[in-house]
């Protein structure tokens, strides 16, 4: 795979087929997955932005492995108390990932790595939230 420079916008990525990829791969995930409806705007609530973030996933020799392309809502915009409430960032702790390691060595298991393409929290919302 020939490598594509990194891409800071939506003009610049759609000259490259692997980014074209990578976006109609986020957003067919988004639409399997339900994510959203699209509806009319209220005229009494606030938009939320919305962009492309780019990246680039590697080998361990340091070739390109995968282009990645994913749909995110500038959540700085937001408002607490109008907005949103709570934030819950899916991320694991890595005192949490070092006890599963240790866990793993001391039991004599195996470890197994895994790719997720798509992670969605399993959480009902109350707010509504609308982005552009």
């Amino acid at each position: 795979m020939a490598q594509v420079a990194q891409t800071s916008s939506i003009q610049e990525a759609a000259q490259h087929q692997v980014r074209v990829d990578a976006m109609v791969e986020e957003y067919s995930s988004i639409i399997t997955n339900d994510v959203w409806e699209v509806v009319p705007t209220p005229e009494d609530r606030s938009m939320v932005g919305s962009r492309w973030i780019y990246k680039i996933k590697y080998v361990v020799d340091g070739n390109v492995e995968k282009y990645k392309a994913r749909f995110m809502g500038k959540g700085y915009a937001q408002k607490e108390g109008i907005d949103y409430e709570e934030t819950f960032p899916p991320v694991s702790r890595y005192t949490s990932i070092q006890s599963v390691i240790s866990l793993t060595a001391w039991m004599g298991w195996h470890i197994h790595q895994m790719d997720v393409k798509t992670i969605f929290l399993n959480e009902v919302i109350e707010e509504e939230l609308y982005i552009e």
